[in-house]
């Protein structure tokens, strides 16, 4: 009885000796999907909707939302202060969107850079109107950076940093 399983033995050695190794190289897996679009219409899409939804919740005191629009670590310059952190970035721009009167904070793209594969760079101008009476609205013109993050999945883009300039000597002036 031992001999036969000392051929059995014998035999199943050698049929793991003789089956070719898997080769691992030919199953390579297909090039993940870049986390920041080729297309520069998709990239411009995904940041304006960011600032879209970050101007939606301004206005509507939404701190909360506007928390998961940045890395937890952003910061947040503006003429008068610096802000660090997410919620306290949230509670600055309701804060200022309330003491303001805000109704809108248009941000229009003049420049567009990939910094890295997922961290993009935007700076162009912006207008906030400003209402004070429900007749009269005020406006303020001027410049923003900010720096973007694309995480893997569908709209999840965050903001690292956030910076406002007014424009020097037209701060403000009405519609």
């Amino acid at each position: 009885m031992k001999p036969t399983r000392f051929l059995l033995a014998f035999a199943l050695a050698g049929l793991a000796c003789t089956t070719p190794a898997k080769d691992t190289a030919a199953e390579t897996a297909a090039p993940a999907e870049p986390l920041i679009p080729e297309d520069q219409l998709q990239r411009q899409m995904a940041v304006g909707n960011g600032y879209a939804l970050v101007t939606a919740m301004m206005v509507n005191g939404d701190a909360r939302s506007i928390v998961a629009m940045y890395v937890p670590d952003a910061k947040l310059t503006l003429p008068d202060t610096t802000v660090h952190n997410a919620p306290s970035i949230a509670t600055r721009w309701v804060s200022l969107a309330q003491g303001k009167s805000m109704a809108d904070f248009q941000r229009s793209s003049l420049a567009m850079s990939i910094l890295d594969d997922s961290t993009l760079a935007d700076s162009g101008s912006y207008l906030m109107i400003l209402r004070r009476s429900p007749r009269d609205s005020v406006l303020e013109r001027g410049r923003y950076t900010a720096k973007w993050r694309a995480r893997p999945g569908v709209g999840n883009w965050v903001i690292l940093e956030d910076q406002i300039i007014p424009d020097a000597g037209k701060k403000t002036g009405t519609r």
